[in-house]
């Protein structure tokens, strides 16, 4: 019944809203909250919690993850953003680099979505659930966590590979990778301060509100934090996008030019 009176209000509260939008012309903000209330709506729709029923991790990434980050990011047509255990297509060339001519070519690893430049296409973002919300995982998290990370360093090293520039203007790139377990939001960053020095970064961690008697209480403080989210992401590709289009400095000093960095070769396994 409590989930049914949460449905009810939200229902209420967005027709309300969105009778005020069409009087009063389409503010984006106050239509992206509508959004995000309609997503949460559908959840607890019909006297139902679907964000606590036993469900894969691939229903809950279609029925709501998705939905959560294309409300974020549909009107960034600069952005793309890829679902479906996508390819890190930078992954499989940095690997592909080191193989002879005969070596069977690698696809790169398998991320849940990246999110591109599309100008350039160049990829600059990843997301990954980290299983079931149903049924935690701890090793799944850990071992998402550490992938993101590998993840983030590839894709700064092909923009150091691909995009020779001004070191000065390289090291202020943060790339960023998201990861979602157990309903939480981790909000990962990678950055070369230094040559060769990589530093990853856990920024931020916010929970996903999954209970409608607190819905109305959690909700504002999840979209600010969604947002924050957005607005880093925006950041970074704006900072990728001023370094790629910036002209070389002439400076002579070693860290000033980015040269590029030649992956270590595949071992071999033995039989």
């Amino acid at each position: 019944m409590e989930g049914q009176n949460t449905a009810k209000k939200l229902r209420d509260v967005i027709r309300i809203e969105s009778e005020k939008l069409r009087e009063n012309g389409n503010t984006i903000w106050r239509k992206r909250v509508l959004d995000l209330m309609e997503i949460f709506w559908k959840q607890f729709s019909n006297d139902r919690n679907r964000l606590k029923e036993n469900q894969t991790e691939g229903h809950y990434i279609i029925k709501f993850v998705s939905h959560i980050f294309t409300m974020l990011f549909e009107d960034q047509l600069f952005l793309d953003c890829r679902w479906g255990e996508s390819t890190l297509q930078c992954s499989a060339d940095q690997l592909n680099q080191s193989l002879r001519d005969d070596d069977r070519r690698c696809t790169g690893n398998k991320i849940d979505a990246i999110i591109s430049m599309v100008d350039f296409d160049l990829e600059m973002s990843t997301l990954e659930v980290s299983g079931s919300p149903s049924c935690p995982d701890h090793t799944h998290y850990v071992g998402d966590r550490n992938k993101t990370a590998k993840m983030l360093k590839i894709i700064l090293n092909f923009i150091k590979v691909n995009y020779p520039g001004d070191f000065g203007e390289f090291r202020r790139i943060k790339v960023y990778g998201v990861q979602i377990y157990d309903h939480d939001f981790y909000i990962y960053s990678m950055c070369m301060p230094f040559a060769g020095v990589y530093y990853f970064k856990l920024e931020k961690k916010f929970p996903c509100p999954t209970l409608p008697t607190l819905l109305f209480k959690e909700l504002p403080k999840f979209a600010s934090n969604l947002w924050t989210m957005r607005d880093l992401i925006i950041s970074s590709s704006k900072s990728i996008m001023s370094y790629i289009t910036n002209p070389i400095s002439e400076l002579s000093d070693d860290d000033s030019k980015i040269d590029k960095v030649k992956t270590s070769p595949r071992k071999k396994k033995n039989n």
